[in-house]
């Protein structure tokens, strides 16, 4: 078959016909030549086979190569039929190979819409943070800013804020990348749920002046999953419901189990989303139309993402009196090993 400018070697699994360097060397004169060669031929006759090019109307599209059982010619009648069926074969390559061409564009054209949409969202997300840190940072060298500790302590808190949220996205494009690449490697491990919330609304400092509500049972499971990356799992759903909730309304965090299933869901207190939008906001790059500024638009998508290399599932609900839940949904198939005593010597 023709791969780009050259000729590709087959595959050795559909291949009756063994191809040494010298049967090559023959076959590749015929795609250059696009004329038959080799065996009861004028050209390279000596060849344990005959070569013929595979021809469309515009090019060639690869070489077939044909050895008779009874090493013979084959009669004016079976070169006629023959000559048919190259014939089908090379349209029917051709078309393969246009389909592919097609689809590498389709390809390249959405990378590139995905690129520049990439781009604008992240250049606009950062310009935020830049400039508070470069905002705040001028400020602390003012010597008027030094005498007051309550300025000088909030532009630290500006800081570290702003800091967090370049933190995050950055994070964000590190795990959508490596999800695109399906080069996400998880490292199993057991793991306890509050844990996992703890950590999650640690690095959400601009959370912690939110009113979180916990309802976590005392009693539930201890989970086998990768949990930094469960944890950036809970991150960007408590920033998209720090996000979209109102400063006077909580925010809810709540876990139970039902069979071999565990159930995790944070709950915000925002307006909710149009039930034919519910799918549509684990898109990248979407958001709402007439939310607030602000974000990639990539949050949701790797959070499902993350949640579906876990092999759960991560679902959006309107809840009857406002609002939007955030479901995870964890498989408890597997349960972890009796914890060992420690034998004093």
């Amino acid at each position: 078959l023709a791969h780009g400018d050259d000729l590709q070697q087959p595959i050795e699994l559909a291949n009756t016909l063994p191809m040494t360097e010298k049967e090559y060397a023959v076959a590749y004169w015929v795609y250059t030549h696009k004329k038959p060669a080799g065996r009861f031929t004028d050209t390279l006759s000596l060849a344990s086979a005959q070569y013929l090019p595979l021809l469309t109307p515009t090019r060639i599209v690869g070489v077939i190569g044909i050895r008779t059982r009874q090493d013979e010619r084959l009669s004016l009648d079976q070169e006629g039929l023959l000559e048919t069926f190259i014939s089908q074969i090379a349209l029917v390559i051709e078309r393969e190979l246009l389909d592919e061409a097609a689809e590498q564009s389709a390809m390249l054209h959405e990378s590139e819409r995905l690129y520049t949409t990439l781009l604008n969202s992240i250049s606009h997300e950062l310009r935020t943070p830049i400039a508070t840190i470069k905002g705040a940072s001028t400020s602390l060298m003012n010597h008027l800013t030094n005498d007051n500790v309550l300025a000088r302590t909030q532009l630290i808190h500006d800081i570290e804020e702003s800091a967090d949220r370049l933190n995050r996205l950055v994070e964000n494009l590190l795990d959508m990348s490596r999800l695109e690449s399906g080069r996400l490697s998880l490292k199993w491990e057991w793991c306890d749920i509050p844990d996992i919330i703890g950590v999650a609304l640690k690095q959400l400092g601009e959370c912690q002046s939110r009113e979180i509500i916990l309802d976590l049972p005392t009693d539930l499971p201890l989970i086998y999953v990768d949990f930094g990356l469960m944890v950036q799992i809970f991150v960007n759903l408590l920033d998209n419901a720090c996000r979209y909730t109102p400063s006077d309304k909580p925010i809810r965090i709540t876990a139970h189990q039902h069979q071999k299933q565990l159930y995790i869901s944070v709950i915000d207190g925002g307006k909710g989303i149009p039930s034919e939008l519910l799918e549509r906001i684990f898109d990248k790059f979407y958001r709402l139309p007439g939310t607030v500024t602000g974000g990639t638009g990539l949050g949701l998508s790797i959070c499902r993402g993350l949640a579906e290399a876990h092999k759960a599932t991560l679902t959006a609900e309107n809840m009857p009196n406002g609002g939007t839940k955030f479901t995870l949904s964890l498989s408890l198939e597997q349960t972890p090993p009796p914890v060992q005593e420690v034998k004093n010597e």
